[in-house]
């Protein structure tokens, strides 16, 4: 879930986070306890992109689109009928 920047906050457990640049303007943050990815920073966007699966509640949106279709499992199936786009969608 893309979310503007200036609207990200962490409510808790900052301590527990870490991070790397994957790339310029690019910032990966994981749990030091688990590993698991929980959201990136993208400082050229604008924007913090995070993983649903870490959400302890119901964010209150639906996907309005899959994106990176090009380089899905070929074993994945998109059953519904939202847009499909290859890489990012067009701006």
């Amino acid at each position: 879930m893309r979310v503007p920047a200036p609207s990200f906050r962490l409510v808790a457990g900052q301590e527990l986070l870490s991070s790397y640049a994957s790339s310029p303007g690019v910032a990966r943050c994981f749990c030091k306890t688990c590993g698991s990815t929980l959201f990136s920073r993208r400082d050229d966007l604008g924007v913090v992109n995070v993983r649903m699966g870490s959400l302890d509640s119901d964010p209150c949106v639906k996907p309005s689109a899959h994106i990176f279709v090009g380089s899905k499992a070929p074993w994945f199936e998109i059953t519904d009928n939202l847009p499909q786009f290859a890489e990012f969608p067009p701006k």
